[in-house]
């Protein structure tokens, strides 16, 4: 039985009010916000500054990141069954925004008097909790905006939408270890400040959508539509199987060197200087965003154009290039030469952020025929899962990548050949597993109903 409501003119149609996509996507600053700005923090505070070592930090990031992807598939599916005045989705959203931004400020207040070990432990244990509320948030959030409409070019533009309020906040978080450097008497007590501002922009934003969203009305309960049932069916799907091997291609080789470009300005650029590579990464993490925010609308046209299929793999090629230049812009000769790698970068990476949700929500649809359900968030939570599965792998693999390549946090200077072999690491990575990801791309199906 079909539980979606009557179609009504506006999903017929097509055509979404600008002010409701800006709803729904300003929930995209506290979601960029909490991928992010871990990861941006948690190595120059934990590791650089308070000496936890680099292994134990790498598993500390990556196994929340496991928790919080198990959690995302149960979320999902309590959030397709879940029935209240507010909706299926809006009460998860507004709790787990408060949540986020309440557990981000305590990340970043750690026992500093305690041992090394007990400030690792004391990192590991609000991590957890930060992904607990990460996933109550963005599950159910992610679902509400597959589900905004039924037309397959809106999807489209409504990921854009999401994009823009992404490269919105992605502007200052380039900034994040930077205002810790100069808003405290250290680094360290910067970065209790930083947590506590950040904090509440994540509950602020988050909040917006559960406020100003509204749902469609869905009647019934999927009840008899097992959890485990459910599961089945999703993974079983051959074209979202397609869609998650190629996000999970290109988010492993982008994300798994990510840390690295923290080590190779420090150590190789600007010779040690935190001042300088923390303005450095201001810069270009604007320059990076504001290019990725200029260039949504563009995508968006260009996949209704030559459809998402083709449009998609032309960005993940771009990326490619991107990283394939690294090795000559990553200089000190010409330190804002960077620029240029990631100027490449962001149009890729921004077209794998838009294309690949709307191609989702298109696969909802597939399913509503086969299932007669409406399951965006099974879908929103299994899609998050593998993405944040592999980028809890990542944050482990990188730790070892790390000592493989001979570096030690011990030492204030590293040997020429650890520098070129991260050097070497930061582009022969990406690149290769983006051309996977290409490949899975293109077994993506074209969808009839494209202009």
């Amino acid at each position: 039985m079909n539980n979606t409501s009557p179609v009504t003119p506006e999903t017929k149609e097509g055509a979404l009010p600008l002010a409701k996509k800006a709803w729904w996507a300003s929930g995209a600053i506290t979601d960029v916000f909490m991928s992010n700005a871990f990861s941006y923090l948690a190595l120059p505070i934990y590791n650089v500054g308070l000496k936890v070592d680099p292994v134990f930090l790498g598993w500390a990031m990556g196994v929340p990141r496991i928790w919080d992807a198990v959690a995302d598939v149960f979320i999902g599916d309590r959030s397709d069954r879940f029935r209240s005045k507010w909706g299926r989705r809006r009460p998860f959203i507004f709790i787990g925004a408060l949540l986020s931004g309440l557990f981000f400020a305590l990340m970043w207040m750690p026992p500093t008097s305690a041992s090394t070990k007990m400030i690792g432990w004391y990192f590991f244990g609000m991590a957890i909790l930060y992904y607990t509320a990460y996933a109550i948030f963005t599950v159910p959030w992610g679902a509400l905006g597959l589900e905004l409409s039924s037309d397959t070019n809106e999807r489209t533009k409504v990921q854009a939408m999401k994009n823009v309020f992404q490269s919105l906040g992605g502007i200052f978080l380039g900034g994040i270890w930077w205002l810790t450097l100069n808003i405290g008497e250290n680094e360290i007590e910067g970065a209790r400040w930083a947590g506590v501002i950040f904090g509440l922009v994540i509950a602020a934003a988050g909040i917006l959508p559960a406020i100003f969203s509204r749902e469609k009305v869905v009647t019934g309960n999927n009840s008899t539509f097992s959890f485990w049932k459910s599961v089945k069916a999703t993974f079983s799907n051959s074209k979202f199987l397609c869609l998650v091997g190629l996000t999970m291609s290109v988010i492993f080789g982008v994300f798994v060197i990510n840390s690295f470009a923290l080590y190779i300005n420090l150590l190789y650029v600007f010779d040690g200087d935190k001042n300088a590579v923390a303005g450095l990464n201001l810069v270009v993490g604007a320059a990076f965003q504001v290019f990725g925010l200029l260039i949504s609308p563009w995508i968006a046209q260009l996949s209704q154009r030559f459809g998402k299929k083709r449009t998609l793999i032309g960005g993940l090629l771009m990326v490619m290039i991107g990283f394939g230049s690294s090795w000559w812009t990553y200089t000190p000769l010409h330190p804002y030469l960077q620029c240029v790698t990631l100027l490449l970068m962001s149009p890729g990476l921004s077209t794998l952020w838009i294309i690949a949700p709307s191609i989702l929500a298109d696969i909802c649809d597939i399913d509503e025929q086969k299932t007669g359900l409406r399951r965006e968030g099974m879908y929103s939570a299994a899609y998050a899962w593998t993405i944040k599965a592999t980028i809890a792998s990542t944050m482990v693999v990188s730790g070892y990548m790390l000592n493989w390549a001979g570096y030690d946090a011990a030492k204030a200077v590293q040997s020429p050949e650890v520098i070129t072999a991260l050097r070497h690491l930061y582009w022969i990575i990406p690149v290769s597993m983006t051309l996977v990801g290409i490949y899975c791309a293109s077994l993506l199906p074209s969808l009839k109903n494209e202009k």
